[in-house]
């Protein structure tokens, strides 16, 4: 008597740069797949994935000029579960981190698990990961605050100056349409971000431009400026603003008590 194969998920990043940065266990389960859904933002990348598994299907095609990006995140997540629902083992491999920025991916594991299948994701090199060692930053070290550059705009959200500031799609800030766009029309979003950003920082206080290398021959984009120049740089959908600490703040000498400490003791503790 012969059983249905059930359907099962698995969701793999592919790195920034893919070549390298895709893992073992990532690929293994590529090419063990019985349809992979590509969501990779670049030619290499998608020939990468092609030579591991040939039965692959692309998801860019859902994206329309004019069309909402929540629809075309929706129909991206129905494509990948209806593969699931019809018993076949789905792999689905998205640029960076597969839990970074990337909709469909959250929407499709949730969808397989309430039909009571297997779905599981795979972590990924992410734009962060890149970021950290290009720009020598030790999230540890001064601590981060990361957020979406729009998402912060709309919401009253506090910044910690002495924190290291990583604000993601810099190039979309304000933006609330959710079509497909360039980075054009953000000016006004930096404005209001170099508003905020003066109320904390000095003007000469120096910002950073980033966007991770996506091609092997290719380095990254930094590019470093003073604050008060940054309605005058030009971001794209991918960049990143990092705004670095103003250093460490007062030892809080309350808590130091509370633990029988001085701040003589702790001096040396993260403090090099």
């Amino acid at each position: 008597m012969s059983t249905k194969q059930l359907g099962s998920l698995v969701v793999v990043g592919t790195g920034i740069s893919v070549a390298g940065q895709m893992t073992l266990l990532a690929q293994s389960y590529i090419e063990n797949a019985d349809i992979v859904f590509m969501g990779i933002s670049n030619k290499i990348g998608e020939n990468v994935v092609k030579k591991l598994n040939p039965n692959t299907v692309q998801l860019d095609d859902l994206y329309q000029a004019g069309k909402s990006r929540a629809i075309t995140y929706q129909q991206m997540t129905d494509r990948i579960v209806d593969a699931v629902k019809a018993g076949q083992k789905v792999c689905a491999a998205f640029y960076g981190h597969p839990g970074v920025f990337v909709n469909p991916s959250h929407g499709a594991i949730k969808k397989v698990k309430e039909l009571g299948l297997r779905a599981e994701m795979l972590p990924g090199i992410s734009a962060e990961d890149c970021l950290i060692a290009d720009l020598g930053i030790d999230p540890a070290h001064y601590g981060c605050q990361s957020y979406e550059a729009t998402q912060f705009l709309f919401r009253d959200y506090k910044l910690d100056p002495h924190m290291t500031q990583i604000i993601w799609q810099i190039g979309l800030a304000g933006e609330a349409s959710l079509g497909v766009l360039d980075a054009d029309h953000c000016k006004a979003g930096l404005e209001l971000y170099q508003e905020i950003l003066m109320k904390m920082y000095p003007a000469e206080h120096e910002i950073i431009l980033y966007e991770a290398a996506t091609l092997p021959l290719y380095g990254p984009r930094i590019e470093r400026f003073p604050l008060y120049e940054l309605t005058n740089c030009q971001p794209t959908l991918i960049s990143t603003l990092v705004v670095p600490s103003l250093g460490l703040p007062d030892y809080h000498q309350g808590r130091l008590t509370k633990l029988g400490l001085t701040q003589e003791q702790v001096m040396g503790y993260r403090n090099q």
